[in-house]
Formats: structure tokens, C-alpha cells, sequence
């Protein structure tokens, strides 16, 4: 994602007209990003280099956000110290290029306050973010830049704040006095996508909407958020191949980047750790079958019979000795049979009896354990394919716990609250409740506590999935209610195997009909089933258009 300088100006706009005056409550911060609180209203300035901007953004996305994060910049704790219980009182940008400077006062006495200056560059790999004093000597930054590092500027805290290098170019003003196509590309304070596609307009279409920037006067509704490939803009006109991001989406157009690159991560990390599990469970099953195939063999066994048969014909100090034997069938047969080296044929006889008791007993016990380890190897599959379609923070947030890899506080002693149940979904719909499965636990939860026995269940014909249950709650129209089940169908493929497939088919069945497999964790065997085709994607037109949510 990259933008110009005409986004960081409708940003200031909007940051302008929706903080301007009111003061800081609380500051945050994680990896690359702070999040300053000024009560309900929460802004995100993210210096991170492939996702970096300024974004309102809801408490609920705060917490969500943030609890990805790893570790928290340093930068944080000072804007804490400086600027919570002070007042934005201004919101600017600086020359017109990629730079915000947001100014907050602070009482800290009786008639008397400080400003401090939040100085953003939002410049991709070259963002940075900055705190200074009224003078604009630094206080911190998220980014310390060194003489060493850049010959024309140092960023460090005690220096003075100098702004990069200014781009050239003529001024908006200049050229809407004499609007030239030739001199369009080089109008400052805009991106070259943004000028390269405006130059493809009518010139008289063009000259006024480009007149509307950096006028206080021009209400920022007038501007159309939109898309350029990977380029964000805002334009009074829809600009040819753009495509609308929708009302009020300058703030939208770098958080959904931004969420959806941390959930992208997030994902691989989940699945990383799945996949380790799964190999994991891979080997010790082969290692488990390996045992048990050796313990059939019989081969220790076997040495050790032989020589005591034959313990007359082997003479002391022998290595390896040919003998010969009768088969189950009464066939004679030979075999060479080595002998451990330093003892008697009789004491060679004792090891490999010994030998053999052991492998055997060991079999036994791994074969006891390979149905469980089956049964983890088949919730583990279930629950990737869960992690690899979710497309929300919450439900990844709620499989991330039950791996131990979600970032949680510590929970106060002697209390049950906020005990995690294990992940699924839940949709509500005018009589009738649906429940998914998000892993193998959680499908055992759907399934076996929250259903009753005449819900209806569904699961993905043949391939590891969620399980989803309808309960329904009231006589509705058998149309109604098949709309209902082809829902449940497409949520039962997409947490599946079979999301990346437009049309398979899923068995469904009364919940009483499926009885849980002995010692699996979320694996079943089920009678009494039908099946419908589905597809995956229809479960989210469907709340679309019922205006529901999980």
C-alpha cells in the first residue's frame, strides 16, 4: 500500500474535526504503531513501513490490534508521560508533504501548560514518528536516525526537528492559474499515480477537482476515498480504473491493510505451530508402527529359541552361527543367528528373550496409545483448516488461546471470570441459533454441550472441518428454514478442506445420531445422514443480507 501527500492532508481534516479538543486519556503502543485514547475515540498512527498511516479506529480494534503485538516501542512511554491529560488543540501538515504534526496542551500548575508536538511520517520504510517540546527539539523518537546514517538530517532526541528533504515541483496555486496538462505531473503535494491518473480526465473536470485540495474551506465529504492498484487517494471524482473504498474510508483505507497484513501473520503463526504439532504426531505414529511391526516380527524370539535348540552344536566364542529349525508348518529352515559377543550361547539365548519381551511389552503400550495420538493428529488438521479460513481477529484470537500463544493479562486469583471457552461461533437469527466449531475442541463443545439432540448438524463430506449446529426454536417456512441449512452447509466448508471449492457437499444429521469416537477429542461417527451441496462462500452474503452478526 503507498499514498501522497493529498491522503496525509484529508487525514488532517479528519483527524482535525474528530479530536481537535479533546484531551487524551490514555496512550498505547505495540511493534510499530500507538494508539492515543481521547475517551470513546481512539487514533492509530502506525510508522510500520508496509502499513503505515493514520487511522480512527474502535476500542474493540485498539484491543485487537494491540494483542498481537510482540513488544512495545519505546516511544510509548513518553507520549505517556507527556501527553495524556493534554488537550490536541491543533492538527496540521507540514509543507505539504507526508508529515503530520498534531500539537496537544498540557496544565502542570496553576496558570501555567506545555505544548508538545506529535511529529508523523507516514513515509513507508522511511516513517518515523517523534515527540518534541513547543520548540520542536526532540523528546523521542521511534526512529532514531544518525549523521552517520543520513548526510542531511539527524533525528535524535536534544536536536532540533528537521523535515526531509522538500520535493520539487510547481505549486497547486501556480497551476491552477494556468492549467497546463504538460506541468500536471509536476504539481507538489500529490503522488505521481494520482496526477498520472487525473491527467486521463477532461481538463475542465480535472482543474476543479483539483482546486478542492488544501482549501480550508472544502468539506472533506466531498472527497471520494478510492484505490489506484495499491496506491490510496481521495479525489472529488471517481478517477478512471480506480475503485471506491466508500464514505469515510481515508481512515479505512490503511486499517484494513493493516489488520489484514497482522492477521495474515497471526495465521502463519498459528498454523506454523499446528503444523509442528502434526508432524510431531506423524513421526510418533510411524515410530508407533514401526514398534509394533517389529514386535510381529518376532526376530529376537526367534535367535533366542534357535540357539537354545541348538546350544549343543555351537561351540564357545563364536560370532555367528547357522542353525536350523522347524517352522510353524513343521518345515526345516535355516538361520544365521549372531551371538552377543563376551558371553555363553545359553546367556545370548537370555538377552534376546529379554530383548523380545521388551519390544513386545513396548508395542503394546504404543499400540494402547496410537488411537489418541490418531485422534490429536485429526483435531490438529481440523483446527488448521479453521486457522487457515478465518477472516476475523476475534475467532483467530479465540484458537490462539487454546494454543497458548495468545498475548493474555494475568488472571486474578480466586476468580472465574473470564475463563475461555473453547473457540467457536455463534449467529443468532430470528428462531434459531447457529454454532461452528473453530478446532477440535471446539467442535466436541458445539456438538456434545451446547447442541440438543434433535439440532441439526453438519460437517463437510469426508475432509477435516467445523461442526455446525441449527437449532431452531420455532415453526418457520420451509423456505426460511432451507435457507437456514444451505448457511449452516457453507459455514460447515468454508472452516474446511473444501473452502477453496465453489460447490461440495456436506452430510447433516440429528445431533443425536453422532456419537463421539473413544478417545478423540473432536472426531465422530454418525447414522441416519443426508446430504446437500453447498457453497463456501454463501454463509457471508447471507448475513449481508439479513444485516446479522456473529
Amino acid at each position: 500500500m503507498s499514498f501522497g501527500p493529498e491522503l496525509v492532508w484529508y487525514w488532517k481534516k479528519e483527524i482535525a474535526s474528530a479530536f481537535c479538543g479533546k484531551r487524551v486519556q490514555r496512550v498505547d503502543g505495540g511493534n510499530n504503531a500507538v494508539v492515543i485514547s481521547f475517551g470513546q475515540d481512539e487514533l492509530l498512527l502506525s510508522w510500520d513501513s508496509v502499513r503505515c498511516g493514520a487511522v480512527a479506529i474502535s476500542q474493540k480494534e485498539r484491543k485487537e490490534l494491540l494483542s498481537a503485538a510482540a513488544q512495545t516501542p519505546q516511544i510509548v512511554n513518553a507520549l505517556r508521560s507527556h501527553i495524556t491529560g493534554a488537550v490536541l488543540f491543533s492538527a496540521e501538515q507540514l509543507r505539504r508533504d507526508r508529515i503530520l504534526k498534531l500539537s496537544f496542551r498540557k496544565t502542570v500548575g496553576a496558570g501555567f501548560s506545555v505544548v508538545r508536538n506529535v511529529i508523523f511520517e507516514p513515509m513507508e520504510r522511511f516513517s518515523n514518528l517523534l515527540l518534541a517540546d513547543e520548540s520542536d527539539v526532540i523528546i523521542e523518537t521511534a526512529k532514531h536516525i544518525h549523521p552517520a546514517d543520513n548526510s542531511f538530517r539527524a533525528v535524535l532526541p536534544g536536536l532540533v526537528y528537521i523535515m526531509p528533504p522538500l520535493f520539487g515541483g510547481v505549486s497547486l496555486e501556480e497551476w491552477l492559474e494556468r492549467p497546463e496538462p504538460s506541468d500536471l505531473a509536476n504539481i507538489a503535494g500529490f503522488g505521481r499515480k494520482l496526477l498520472k491518473a487525473a491527467s486521463g480526465m477532461p481538463a475542465d473536470i480535472c482543474r476543479r477537482a483539483m482546486s478542492a485540495f488544501y482549501s480550508e474551506e472544502t468539506e472533506k465529504e466531498r472527497f471520494i476515498p478510492q484505490k489506484l492498484g495499491n496506491y490510496i487517494t481521495v479525489f472529488p471524482e471517481l478517477l478512471p480504473q480506480a475503485v471506491p473504498l466508500g464514505k469515510g474510508s481515508g481512515f479505512a483505507a490503511v486499517l484494513e491493510p493493516m489488520r489484514d497484513a497482522d492477521l495474515d501473520a497471526r495465521k502463519k503463526r498459528a498454523a506454523a505451530l499446528i503444523g509442528r504439532e502434526i508432524t510431531r504426531r506423524e513421526r510418533q505414529l510411524s515410530d508407533i508402527k514401526a514398534l509394533i511391526h517389529e514386535s510381529l516380527d518376532g526376530r529376537f524370539r526367534q535367535y533366542g529359541e534357535l540357539i537354545t535348540a541348538n546350544l549343543w552344536r555351537i561351540k564357545p566364542g563364536a560370532g555367528e552361527v547357522l542353525l536350523s529349525g522347524y517352522d510353524e508348518d513343521g518345515n526345516t529352515y535355516s538361520l544365521e543367528v549372531p551371538l552377543v559377543k563376551g558371553v555363553s550361547p545359553q546367556k545370548s539365548a537370555e538377552v534376546y528373550f529379554s530383548k523380545y519381551k521388551k519390544i513386545r511389552a513396548s508395542a503394546e503400550r504404543a499400540a494402547a496409545l496410537m488411537p489418541s495420538v490418531e485422534e490429536e493428529l485429526a483435531g490438529y488438521a481440523e483446527t488448521l483448516e479453521a486457522v487457515r479460513a478465518v477472516t476475523d481477529g476475534k475467532s483467530l484470537s479465540m484458537i490462539e488461546d487454546e494454543l497458548g500463544i495468545a498475548k493474555r493479562a494475568p488472571k486474578k486469583k480466586n476468580s472465574e471470570k473470564g475463563a475461555s471457552l473453547p473457540p467457536h461461533l455463534r449467529f443468532e437469527f430470528d428462531g434459531a441459533i447457529v454454532y461452528a466449531g473453530l478446532s477440535a475442541k471446539g467442535n466436541r463443545y458445539v456438538t456434545f454441550k451446547l447442541a440438543n439432540p434433535d439440532d441439526i448438524w453438519f460437517h463437510a463430506q469426508g475432509v477435516p472441518g467445523s461442526h455446525v449446529i441449527l437449532r431452531v426454536s420455532v415453526p418457520m417456512p420451509e423456505d426460511e428454514l432451507g435457507g437456514l441449512m444451505e448457511f449452516c452447509a457453507s459455514l460447515a466448508l468454508f472452516y474446511s478442506r473444501m473452502k477453496e471449492s465453489t460447490r461440495s457437499r456436506v452430510d447433516h444429521t440429528k445431533r443425536k445420531y453422532v456419537s463421539p469416537i473413544r478417545g478423540g477429542v473432536a472426531n465422530v461417527t454418525y447414522k441416519e445422514f443426508s446430504s446437500m451441496t453447498g457453497d463456501s462462500t454463501y454463509w457471508q452474503e447471507y448475513l449481508k443480507r439479513r444485516g446479522t452478526a456473529s
